[in-house]
């Protein structure tokens, strides 16, 4: 499973309640366009500080799919047919964002019940299976979900795990948090 994460903040202009009515009603034109392939979306408040972020209040409009093929089609509906003037609405009313492509390390993705999102990368010189090793061990079966950066697109650090609570991670990672509050 893949993620498609916008990362946006609205323009100086525009009233963050305006702002958040606007994204509801483009998400709920996606989920009822459904595009083949595409799995459902989730658009947070984030809360903190992190240098892709550059504006507040922000978001992060996490996308799911089911692979790399359905970005096509989920990119065709998002502005096309029900969904173009929900979203033409919202984009008029962004400042700016920016995009990132996680594909999910594990096989659930529950991010409606995300309240946090940290940001880690792996250390210069340790291999990636010790590093999931070491993500899996504090994460355990139902503690978050660790998503990998694809081909480098995107502002983030390399890893992000969604969780409910705070997940103890090695300052070697170093950790970003940002807190998440589902719209």
């Amino acid at each position: 499973m893949l993620a498609y994460v916008f990362w946006h903040w609205p323009s100086s202009n525009v009233e963050a309640g305006e702002y958040e009515h606007l994204l509801r009603r483009f998400h709920a034109a996606l989920g009822d366009a459904a595009p083949p392939g595409f799995r459902g979306s989730v658009v947070f408040r984030v809360a903190g500080k992190a240098p892709w972020l550059g504006g507040t209040p922000a978001y992060a409009d996490w996308y799911l799919v089911d692979g790399s093929a359905a970005l096509d089609p989920l990119n065709v509906a998002a502005v096309s047919g029900a969904c173009q003037a929900p979203h033409d609405q919202v984009a008029r009313a962004a400042d700016k964002g920016v995009g990132s492509l996680l594909a999910l390390r594990g096989e659930r993705a529950d991010i409606a019940a995300a309240r946090l999102s940290t940001w880690l990368a792996k250390p210069k010189g340790m291999p990636y299976d010790e590093f999931y090793a070491a993500t899996q061990a504090v994460l355990g079966p139902a503690r978050g979900t660790l998503w990998r950066r694809q081909m480098v697109l995107g502002p983030t650090p390399e890893f992000g795990i969604l969780s409910a609570e705070p997940v103890p991670l090695q300052d070697a990672f170093q950790p970003l948090q940002l807190e998440l509050s589902a719209l």
